[in-house]
């Protein structure tokens, strides 16, 4: 390490990263296929913070049971290592944590932690004392240094006041801008458009899973309708609707019509019973622009083509217009107002003091 090799060095399964289960080894992208599963609930095993994947059985190529580097692992460990939710992910690391690491940053050392995407997640719940909830949103750029300073208490210092007004250490690096009202205090030192396209390629792929969310809504709609005839009223919308595909076959797949209506309902009732999909973009703007068709436009039906040319068009009218999440420490143009917050705090905090005395 930098021919330091006096520095060191302790490794642990501990810090391994989060074990998906019979999901491990395929891709991501398409592993519900190969494996039979719901796409979306795919998506929600990938992002919750307690949702594990399926557990992987000891015939699965990648079952690390009979790894020898496995074998002090107690049977229970072992087991619950079949399969892991970020909150597993957690029960693992946290015993190291405070054990391991947690006493070398008291005794006044500075401590490098390599590990992996989810893991750093953790840690980072954990350090900032984020919710279950807001964890879901974040996401770590792979390959880049993160910096954390705490203090006596190995509580975060906020990056954008004590560095400056306590320390008189000169901002560097960059924050996360959209999730310091979560309670992030991470630093990046990195290049700033490695950073960008990073995030660039999460939103895009967090997109994708709500495209996948409002495709789901609209078969499931399709399937309660579908019978061995179509109804009535359906051939008659068909008809109205002048679609040039109509066929009385559905085995085409040419021509679905589905209520807009009854969209609405299926689309409002997932996001009031779901918290997660309460602050999804796409989501949000589905269920706006159908009650812009229900009552400004009068469209009771809405063909499978159109359906889908809205989804895309909301994808497309997505993008770039997510709030650049990084932000330059040096370049922040709020150092007045940041500064009399400090004072404010600070004067806060003696105050306190003194009744304490």
């Amino acid at each position: 390490m930098a021919q330091q090799h006096w520095v060191p060095v302790t490794k642990t399964w501990r810090l391994n990263e989060r074990h998906y289960g019979a999901l491990q080894g395929y891709n991501k992208d398409t592993a519900y296929e190969e494996l039979s599963l719901d796409q979306e609930l795919v998506m929600q095993m990938r992002r919750s913070y307690d949702t594990r994947p399926p557990v992987m059985e000891d015939d699965h190529p990648y079952w690390h049971g009979a790894d020898r580097r496995y074998k002090k692992l107690s049977h229970d460990q072992l087991e619950r290592s079949r399969a892991e939710s970020l909150k597993d992910t957690a029960d693992r690391i946290l015993p190291f944590f405070n054990s391991v690491i947690c006493p070398s940053l008291k005794s006044g050392n500075k401590c490098m932690i390599v590990s992996h995407a989810n893991t750093i997640r953790t840690l980072i719940k954990h350090i900032d004392n984020i919710s279950d909830e807001d964890i879901k949103g974040m996401s770590i750029p792979t390959g880049i240094p993160l910096l954390y300073r705490l203090d006596k208490r190995l509580k975060p210092v906020d990056p954008t006041l004590e560095l400056e007004f306590r320390y008189m250490v000169e901002p560097k690096g960059y924050t996360w801008g959209t999730s310091r009202a979560h309670g992030f205090h991470g630093v990046y030192l990195g290049d700033l458009e490695r950073l960008q396209e990073i995030q660039r390629k999460r939103d895009a792929t967090n997109r994708d899973w709500q495209r996948i969310i409002l495709r789901k809504i609209a078969k499931s709609l399709h399937e309660q309708k579908k019978g061995n005839h179509q109804s009535t009223e359906e051939v008659d919308a068909r008809q109205h609707l002048g679609d040039a595909s109509f066929t009385t076959d559905d085995s085409l797949h040419t021509s679905i019509v589905y209520d807009t209506r009854q969209l609405w309902w299926q689309l409002h009732t997932k996001i009031k019973d779901n918290a997660d999909y309460q602050n999804m973009l796409l989501l949000v703007r589905m269920k706006d622009h159908l009650e812009e068709l229900l009552y400004h436009q009068r469209r009771s039906f809405l063909t499978n083509t159109a359906f889908e040319s809205i989804i895309n068009q909301l994808h497309l009218d997505a993008e770039g217009q997510i709030i650049e999440p990084f932000v330059a420490l040096a370049d922040q143009k709020d150092r007045d107002e940041r500064q009399k917050i400090w004072y404010e705090n600070l004067a806060l905090d003696l105050e306190e003091e003194c009744l304490i005395k």
